[in-house]
């Protein structure tokens, strides 16, 4: 009973985690880079600051939840074949690639970049469309385990 309890206590902590990441990353470039582009320079700096400076603990906290809580599926869940393996290889390359990329946007700052950089955008962009290949690439392996490959 206990570790049935703890497999659907982890697997929530994976989707949720990952919801949240993908939610704050499409907000971020759709809806907070356009709104910042509209502001005086002065502003857009400081707001810009602000905004990563208060997303940036969330962001990492979701990145560990995520990777944490992933290989606690992969490692605890049931034994997969070859084809298994290679489409999730596939999607840790592509995980690494967004955690990259999201831990790139979240010190940004520090270099001296800001949020409404056309670099930035990419970064946002390019996480919000590698992310939901990589929920596709999870459904995909979902159906995978079921058929019990």
């Amino acid at each position: 009973m206990a570790a049935i309890v703890l497999h659907i206590l982890f697997r929530f902590l994976h989707i949720a985690s990952v919801i949240l990441f993908l939610g704050g990353v499409v907000y971020a470039r759709w809806v907070v880079a356009p709104t910042l582009a509209t502001l005086p320079e002065d502003l857009q700096m400081h707001a810009a600051g602000d905004a990563r400076r208060r997303s940036r603990t969330s962001l990492y906290v979701l990145l560990i939840l995520i990777v944490g809580s992933g290989l606690y599926n992969l490692l605890a869940g049931p034994q997969h074949g070859h084809m298994y393996h290679i489409v999730f290889g596939i999607k840790v390359l592509l995980v690494g690639d967004v955690l990259a990329a999201a831990v790139l946007w979240a010190i940004a700052p520090l270099y001296g970049d800001t949020a409404t950089a056309p670099r930035n955008n990419r970064r946002l962009t390019h996480m919000a469309i590698v992310g939901i290949l990589i929920v596709l690439i999870s459904a995909y392996l979902r159906s995978l385990t079921q058929q019990g490959q």
